[in-house]
């Protein structure tokens, strides 16, 4: 490298005729950037030639040169894709690292799933670095997953290869009331000095201090202004995101705009689904929404480079300056809405105008193993709810699956119900709907209630429920239902539709009932013709798979519905089912 920076002997890559966007300074200025080694050794900001020509030459035609984005949180899972596959669409959008949790899988599937995400993120065109998962299942007291993490078990992860730190640390409730199992995970972090990466969602005042005393340093949760002040005043880094699931990025934006540093301030995705990332983009749409909100594209651009690698302490990437790894972008704007011209992962040209340079279409094995265990489903009347009276009414809990009923604080709701042979009835009331959660890993567990703003004609039935991905069965019928929780018992996981006691379209999810083998051409394509058979028995039907993939996660504000009951979120305590 310093033979090739003094001109001694010749670079591999020169890259000419180009301005550079300095992520360290802010400014935007003509250079050209040499290459060694997948290594940059050199910019030359003063229109001087290289002292010996590069093996290779590439004319920018003017254009931006931005260092790579990178991804300071998101679940590949939620991609629906292996992490291959993954980082072959990824790359495209000028993403080149990303610091990825595989808690999906890691609640399913246990350390073996860990393993297997890491070995597949091996073969990815882009780097991906991950976390070990912390909470497996996110609250252990409240719900079921197929697998338990203590201690040991992140001690484990954190000395293989590829691991950089802990996982989102969500059982904030745990954290601040010192609870051994989070208190311990945490440790193991501690002593060997990797990143904490945290979750807090509203958590304020005396519980943030002592959240951020106990050591996660990160929130991708917060929600507005006030509290993204709050937060970065303390030292916590926020992670501005906008997802197929959630989109914080305008209240970010609004409370850090006139702030004058930002350096806490990234950028990530989360949860992006394959459409998603197939037709809109990755970090780059991330960049984009935050600019389109007020912020300054160097500032935006900033936040996914330089500011994500300081947040995990990286010292070789997030900027394009002499020593650093040479993940670059070749733009035609700053506002990076499309494919980048170009773009460069450790100074090997990965893709360009949205085309990978190589692909290969083989995927690496995956685990054939058919991870829906359902033994407590035997019959249609397995999803009736059944009541605590045999006839007349009952006074019955009315789960709100609307999305501003994640708002905490509120209280729960109860109405009268009809009884019939043992079971509420809801015949008599269009408004209502059943949801359950099923327990499908092994446990036998499952909870039934009435629910409100989840108007299906037929069921709508998903392994994707986060965390512990349990079977979730949204239905106006129980034939319905059943079918639709027997089809996804039999193709492993995934999504189905059902009407009229039938099938009516299944989206097969093998890889742990998470993710598809395919390529995301293909994947899209396919998630495409669902959503069409899903507008058939309900309206706003994306809307309603987003609904049903959080409504079991426990470690959020408002009410919750796991496979053990009904949980306020708030207080991480059960609401009971039926009232005197």
């Amino acid at each position: 490298m310093v033979d090739a920076a003094i001109g001694r002997i010749p670079c591999d890559l020169s890259l000419e005729n180009a301005k550079l966007v300095n992520v360290i300074t802010g400014e935007i200025y003509d250079a050209a950037v040499d290459i060694i080694d997948g290594i940059i050794v050199r910019v030359r900001d003063d229109g001087r030639p290289a002292a010996l020509p590069s093996k290779k030459t590439v004319d920018c035609g003017g254009r931006y040169l931005v260092p790579g984005f990178i991804d300071t949180h998101m679940h590949v899972e939620s991609t629906m894709m292996v992490p291959e596959n993954f980082g072959k669409l990824a790359v495209l959008w000028g993403t080149t690292t990303a610091s990825t949790d595989p808690h999906e899988i890691g609640n399913v599937m246990g350390i073996d799933g860990v393993t297997y995400m890491l070995d597949s993120s091996t073969r990815s065109p882009m780097r991906q670095y991950v976390l070990a998962p912390s909470c497996v299942p996110a609250v252990p007291a409240v719900e079921h997953a197929g697998a338990d993490f203590f201690a040991p078990e992140v001690a484990d992860m954190l000395e293989r290869d590829g691991v950089i730190g802990i996982a989102e640390i969500m059982d904030y409730v745990g954290v601040y009331m010192n609870d051994p199992r989070m208190s311990g995970i945490i440790e193991e972090g501690l002593k060997r000095n990797m990143f904490l990466q945290g979750h807090s969602p509203s958590v304020t005042k005396d519980k943030l201090d002592a959240y951020l005393c106990a050591g996660p340093v990160s929130c991708h949760e917060a929600r507005s202004g006030e509290e993204v002040i709050e937060k970065l005043r303390l030292g916590m880094h926020i992670n501005v995101k906008s997802s197929s699931l959630s989109d914080t990025a305008k209240a970010i934006v609004e409370g850090i705009r006139d702030l004058p540093c930002k350096d806490y301030v990234s950028i990530c995705t989360d949860d992006v689904h394959a459409y998603d990332l197939l037709h809109t983009g990755h970090l780059n749409h991330v960049v984009h929404v935050c600019i389109e909100h007020g912020l300054a594209p160097i500032d935006a651009i900033r936040c996914a480079t330089f500011n994500a690698a300081r947040e995990y302490n990286f010292q070789d990437i997030g900027a394009i300056v002499p020593g650093y790894i040479a993940d670059i972008q070749v733009l035609d704007d700053l506002d990076p809405v499309g494919y980048p011209h170009e773009v460069y992962c450790a100074g090997v040209l990965k893709a360009r105008d949205g085309k990978l340079v190589e692909d290969t279409e083989s995927v690496a094995e995956y685990p054939h193993i058919n991870t829906v265990n359902i033994p407590q489903i035997q019959s249609e009347d397995d999803f009736l709810l059944k009541a605590p009276v045999e006839s007349g009414e009952v006074n019955a809990l009315i789960f709100d699956t609307a999305r501003s009923a994640m708002r905490p604080g509120q209280p729960a709701v109860y109405e009268k119900l009809p009884v019939k042979n043992g079971f509420v009835d809801l015949s008599g009331r269009p408004d209502l709907r059943y949801v359950t959660v099923v327990d499908r890993h092994g446990h036998g567990t499952k909870t039934i209630v009435a629910a409100s703003h989840f108007l299906v004609d037929g069921a709508i039935a998903s392994t994707i429920s986060h965390d512990s991905h349990n079977l979730t069965v949204c239905y106006s019928d129980k034939e319905s239902a059943y079918a639709a929780a027997r089809e996804l018992e039999r193709v492993g996981g995934g999504m189905c539709v059902a009407k009229g006691g039938k099938v009516v379209a299944t989206l097969p999810l093998p890889v742990a009932g998470l993710m598809s083998p395919l390529p995301c051409a293909q994947l899209a394509s396919d998630i495409a013709a669902f959503n069409r058979s899903l507008s058939d028995i309900c309206q706003d039907g994306d809307d309603m798979l987003l609904r049903i993939a959080v409504m079991a996660l426990p470690v959020r504000p408002g009410y919750i519905l796991t496979d053990m009951g009904v949980v306020n979120g708030d207080e991480q305590t059960f609401t009971p089912l039926f009232k005197d």
